[in-house]
């Protein structure tokens, strides 16, 4: 009985789990090994005694390998105090790369081709050397300038949206997190004192064909995030519409629909653009 109430203790996270493993297989050779020496032959001996010297050093290599390399999930939320122990800053990399896209996204153009051919001023090269300007080289340039231009509008919006709700909830906020070793990652945390852990992701709507298009993923992210705080996660999806109420129906329908199938708790609002002050 107390094996089996030991047991259920390892059993709570990964790296107990490990440990119970290991030990029934090493006690059960030791075992095999004591009552039967005197009955197995110097042949059948070998390979047991092989193993039970050469098993601890295999182990100690795994579990360097996984200390140094995966300790993130040797861990279940229940073994820390607070589960923001969970919680990663990305890094300036990630955060520029999260940015592009959601530039892209809101454009709904996942992949903006442009000619990197073409100078500041919007010219190519000619083979004579010579240059000259084509329709197609000033839309690129045009559209490159609007991008850079809207990637500085979100980062603004995403801040006034963030510290609106963080001011409702009158609690400090963490921006551009991660959870643990996961591909989950949103734009804030509320730092909030008791369950659920309650994140922010904004969304900047240009035209409402894009936002179809991204809804899924961040339903997916909800997902694994609700799962790794064993369903004490809440997010709040604000959305940053450019265009008319009219055209917002379609886009709310599909959303509501959407997050009506969420099996985690998620808040959708829509915000005008003219509604920020960014």
């Amino acid at each position: 009985m107390e094996f089996l109430k030991g047991a259920k203790d390892l059993a709570r996270n990964p790296l107990g789990i490990i440990a119970l493993f290991i030990s029934l297989i090493y006690g059960f050779a030791s075992l095999l090994l004591n009552s039967s020496a005197d009955k197995l032959t110097e042949a059948e001996r070998w390979p047991l005694i092989l193993f039970i010297v050469g098993f601890p050093i295999l182990v100690l290599g795994a579990f360097y390998k996984l200390v140094t390399d995966h300790h993130g999930k040797l861990y279940a939320p229940g073994d820390f105090k607070d589960d923001r122990s969970f919680l990663r800053t990305l890094s300036p990399a990630e955060q520029e790369r999260r940015l592009e896209k959601e530039v892209k996204e809101s454009f709904g153009d996942d992949e903006s081709d442009y000619d990197d051919t073409a100078d500041d001023s919007g010219s190519t090269q000619t083979p004579d050397g010579s240059k000259s300007k084509t329709s197609t080289e000033d839309e690129n340039l045009l559209r490159r300038q609007e991008y850079q231009k809207f990637r500085q509008e979100l980062k603004d919006v995403e801040s006034a949206v963030i510290n609106k709700i963080a001011a409702e909830y009158k609690v400090p906020v963490d921006q551009n997190v991660g959870i643990g070793e996961t591909d989950a990652y949103f734009d804030a945390f509320l730092q909030t004192s008791a369950p659920p852990f309650t994140f922010i992701e904004v969304k900047a709507l240009k035209n409402p064909t894009s936002a179809m298009m991204m809804i899924d993923r961040i339903l997916y992210n909800a997902v694994v995030a609700d799962k790794f705080f064993d369903a004490k996660f809440k997010l709040i999806i604000a959305v940053v519409y450019y265009f008319d109420d009219q055209q917002l129906q379609r886009v709310e329908r599909h959303w509501k629909k959407r997050v009506s199938r969420c099996p985690a708790d998620v808040e959708v609002r829509f915000i005008p653009r003219g509604d920020i002050e960014a």
